[in-house]
């Protein structure tokens, strides 16, 4: 492991990721039990009510819920300095957040005045003092710098977004609000897809890209990336985002040439690494880089080489895969590898107090099994291809919503087992230090 340059001085308190970490997991289950008994006319339409719930339940209650804990410990890590008063930012904005996704999926299958004002209120308040907090740190001066200014564009991707979706669930709401720029730019569809995009590819990816030139070389041993990548790719990817929002239709090939070209670094990065010892992890990543190049092939190939049942579907396709496939499958990845190094490392600082209490520290392995990542990859791999079946042939929703029932709550209770390890060596650790 390379932790060169790197701080571990100022991370929070570890309960408070965790809280994130083991929330997320339970989205997709409800996620699951949505699809389930939404059925067949589930997949009719992008627009369908459950479907949107459905979209809100990964991307809010799964992905963001995990960047926003992951980004707890990564921040002082990458750049010395964690958030000010994370206890009490932490649980209000967590709680806020799992209240908020909660009532934003109720809202869209049983629509309600209430309902929808309680959404604002809550994800306001849960995103939005989350936001002020990193941003009072992301303006000092950091270390790190292009990993911390692609943060910097990943949060400012986020604060777009929610600022879209209020005025979004606002109309839906009647609101009167005096935005005649924006409402002579956006008409509701393309509001809502401008959402989309900042979301998906300005939160979610720019986050992982950025991300990806530490974790990288500090968990594999790799080289770094080649300094035109990560100097240029996360500022050139917002900019042509932000002209996205604009132009959508003319900016999405470039938005998917820069995942390409993103994609095929990290594939390099991965294969120069100095140990090549069998790790799931890097697996999870190679999988992610391998969706982002079949989406570059899929996505430019003319449509006479498609099946026509393809063609038809062919947005929904490439969203689900980019969800699944790469979002999804990186953080999944980078849980299973940030959870196991979180605890290890917290438990080491508490045994400098006292250093015969290193008898009492697990291996690193010991927190998570490596064969039941191997299992969990497995899985995930035939959940996602069940994805696109159902996408395209729509009775195959049941399996779905089943076998997304087992990876996720496999998930959890690998989480879960981490968690009762790491406060139970906590236990021991700190009986010793007291004698």
């Amino acid at each position: 492991m390379n932790i060169n340059g790197l701080s571990f001085n100022a991370l929070p308190p570890i309960d408070l990721p965790f809280r994130f970490f083991l929330s997320a997991p339970v989205f997709i289950i409800v996620s699951a039990v949505l699809i389930f008994f939404a059925g067949e006319t589930l997949w009719i339409s992008r627009w369908q009510p459950s479907m949107l719930a459905l979209t809100h339940g990964f991307t809010l209650g799964f992905i963001t819920m995990v960047m926003m804990g992951a980004l707890l410990q990564l921040l002082p890590v990458m750049g010395g300095i964690g958030i000010a008063k994370p206890k009490f930012i932490v649980s209000l904005s967590h709680a806020a957040l799992v209240t908020g996704t909660l009532t934003l999926m109720a809202d869209f299958i049983w629509p309600s005045s209430l309902l929808t004002w309680l959404t604002l209120l809550f994800l306001v308040l849960g995103v939005g003092i989350y936001i002020a907090a990193f941003v009072w740190v992301l303006v000092k001066n950091l270390s790190q710098g292009h990993s911390i200014i692609g943060v910097r564009l990943a949060i400012t991707s986020l604060l777009l977004t929610l600022l879209l979706g209020t005025l979004i669930l606002g109309q839906f709401q009647s609101i009167q609000v005096n935005l005649s720029l924006v409402s002579s730019i956006f008409d509701g569809k393309s509001l809502t897809n401008s959402h989309a995009i900042l979301g998906l590819v300005g939160w979610g990816s720019l986050l992982i890209i950025s991300v990806s030139f530490q974790v990288i070389p500090m968990f594999h041993v790799a080289p770094s990336f080649p300094k035109n990548i990560s100097r240029y790719l996360p500022s050139g990817l917002f900019l042509v985002l932000m002209f996205a929002i604009f132009q959508p239709d003319m900016m999405m090939p470039f938005i998917v040439l820069a995942h390409g070209i993103f994609a095929l670094n990290l594939m390099v990065v991965i294969a120069k690494r100095k140990r090549k010892i069998p790790d799931t992890t890097i697996r999870y990543w190679q999988l992610g880089a391998l969706t982002l190049i079949a989406l570059n092939i899929f996505y430019f190939i003319p449509e006479t080489y498609l099946a026509e049942v393809i063609i038809e579907n062919k947005t929904r396709l490439i969203a689900a895969t980019y969800i699944y496939f790469y979002l999804v499958t990186v953080i999944q990845g980078m849980l299973l590898k940030i959870l196991p190094f979180l605890s290890y490392t917290h438990l080491q600082q508490r045994c400098l107090m006292n250093f015969s209490a290193m008898k009492y520290l697990p291996h690193m392995h010991e927190f998570l099994d490596k064969k039941h990542s191997r299992y969990l990859l497995a899985l995930h791999f035939a959940t996602g291809v069940v994805l696109l079946v159902t996408i395209m042939v729509h009775s195959m929703y049941w399996m779905l919503s089943l076998l997304l029932i087992i990876e996720f709550s496999w998930l959890l209770k690998l989480m879960i087992k981490t968690v009762y390890l790491y406060f139970k060596t906590l236990e021991n650790i700190n009986s010793s230090v007291n004698e």
